[in-house]
């Protein structure tokens, strides 16, 4: 019996620790990733990294961003661009990156970001007022 608490011991560390990574590292790629755009924006819009060989990005991501209306959406080729993708410590594909109209990077999305997480992202952007397709 004590084994297996052990076991479930370390298996929670293991989870806790990995957790805590992924926060950190969103949350680094958002303090180093002001600016990643040269294009002025009157809202909130989406970075949008992605490549030639993610099939999870045409699958499944491409298809909740077209299920945002009204936002702008900067498509990024991971591998062509990397030194922006390096900005944001883009090492998984899909990655999202919602952004502030100032440039700011506000959330980093690593992996696919449904469209109801990407709406309150960008709600949450514009002060709260959410928008979807049937209020737009």
């Amino acid at each position: 019996m004590s084994a297996q608490l052990w076991a479930l011991a370390v298996a929670g560390a293991v989870v806790l620790a990995a957790a805590g990574l992924e926060t950190f590292r969103s949350r680094w790629a958002r303090r180093f990733a002001t600016g990643a755009t040269a294009a002025p924006a009157a809202e909130p819009y989406i970075l949008y990294f992605t490549g030639d060989s993610c099939t999870v990005c045409k699958t499944h991501q491409e298809p909740a961003l077209a299920r945002l209306t009204g936002v702008r959406i900067d498509k990024v080729d991971a591998v062509e661009e990397r030194t922006l993708a390096d900005r944001f410590h883009v090492y998984t594909l899909p990655t999202t990156v919602v952004m502030a109209s100032d440039g700011r990077a506000l959330h980093v999305n690593y992996g696919y970001a449904p469209a109801p997480k990407l709406e309150r992202q960008l709600a949450e952007a514009r002060g709260g007022a959410l928008r979807t397709a049937a209020t737009a």
